[in-house]
């Protein structure tokens, strides 16, 4: 896929947090939910990471879930919530993902690299979510 493409991806992706039961959707660029904002109040940013499909490319459901549970090991200093990530192609399934209140952009940057991940959403208060492209990102060369 190319570098364009999967940017859109990324970008067309809906990005679900779950706290107590209610869902919330976060689209790139658009309007964070209210109540998402209001755990901002406090913690100021918050980051959605995932470690399935390294490099966009699938991995078996047990290895994505193996790696989830190391990624979770990671947060265990931080207030996480389940979230989940999921494109419009309904052939690719969602991916499990963690929504992390309060972690520094650096932090999720090594965490992200760490899991290959090209992408994660960045979000702060009042703000809208946006996208930070990993350095792995910097390395994908626009033809791949």
């Amino acid at each position: 896929m190319i570098k364009q493409q999967l940017e859109q991806h990324y970008l067309d992706t809906t990005y679900s947090v779950f706290i107590n039961k209610q869902q919330y959707d976060i689209k790139i660029g658009e309007p964070v939910p209210l109540d998402i904002n209001k755990l901002l109040d406090k913690e100021k940013s918050a980051v959605i990471l995932t470690a399935w499909n390294p490099r966009s490319q699938a991995l078996p459901l047990s290895e994505n879930k193996y790696r989830n549970n190391e990624l979770k090991s990671n947060l265990k200093n931080y207030t996480v919530f389940k979230a989940d990530g999921q494109g419009e192609d309904l052939s690719w399934p969602a991916e499990e993902s963690f929504f992390v209140l309060g972690i520094e952009k650096s932090e999720a940057e090594i965490l992200a690299v760490k899991y290959e991940q090209y992408a994660y959403v960045w979000i702060e208060n009042k703000k809208s979510a946006f996208l930070v492209f990993t350095s792995i990102w910097q390395l994908l060369s626009n033809d791949s």
